[in-house]
């Protein structure tokens, strides 16, 4: 006899999401389903915008991974200007790439310590009440700051290049927006980004 398990809501993801596995004759997985139901709509916000200001509108897709949006669209709007990726200035593609770095670090941060690791330190088992990072931090308040203070580098690199930690404009077609200063690289060098709480 056949089996399906739904797993119905998954949460801590974008959008509403759904398991579904199909067991076999012996219990084994013999097919599985995930299932993530979103509509952003953002093909309709952006039209009657001039080309060049999608970078700035796409990033609201996300307030996790605002700066992935803003890079991809930044990207494409370098191939409507004609643009290949080899005709960004060296200066402006390592710019470009630290501030996708700067993003993967505060997402990672933001994803274990806020959304996963209350499920992985307590286990699933554990009552729903205490699986949060509320009670999280409360339990392990030196954890809780290490993952505050991580997010906050990432987020401090991206306000270094975009001018703001959320919704900064960094892509511009063909380049970058500002210069990556002395002042802001020793910011980094200095230990000054992220103060000791």
């Amino acid at each position: 006899m056949n089996k399906k398990i739904v797993i119905d809501p998954v949460t801590r993801v974008e959008g509403h999401g759904r398991v579904t596995l199909y067991l076999d004759e012996e219990g084994l997985v013999s097919n599985s389903h995930f299932h993530i139901v979103e509509f952003r709509g953002f093909e309709r916000f952006i039209q009657g915008h001039p080309y060049w200001e999608v970078p700035a509108l796409v990033q609201r897709l996300c307030g996790i991974c605002p700066v992935s949006h803003h890079l991809a669209a930044g990207k494409a709007v370098d191939r409507l200007e004609g643009l290949e990726p080899e005709d960004l200035t060296p200066a402006a593609d390592r710019q470009r790439r630290l501030l996708h770095y700067g993003q993967i670090f505060q997402s990672h941060a933001l994803h274990f310590f806020y959304l996963a690791a209350p499920d992985l330190l307590y286990g699933i088992d554990a009552p729903v009440g205490q699986r949060n990072v509320v009670a999280l931090a409360l339990d392990n308040k030196e954890l809780a700051r290490k993952g505050i203070l991580m997010r906050k580098f990432g987020q401090e690199i991206i306000r270094a290049i975009a001018g703001k930690r959320i919704h900064g404009i960094a892509a511009v077609p063909g380049g970058v927006y500002k210069q990556f200063t002395q002042e802001d690289r020793d910011y980094f060098l200095d230990g000054k980004a992220i103060p000791e709480y």
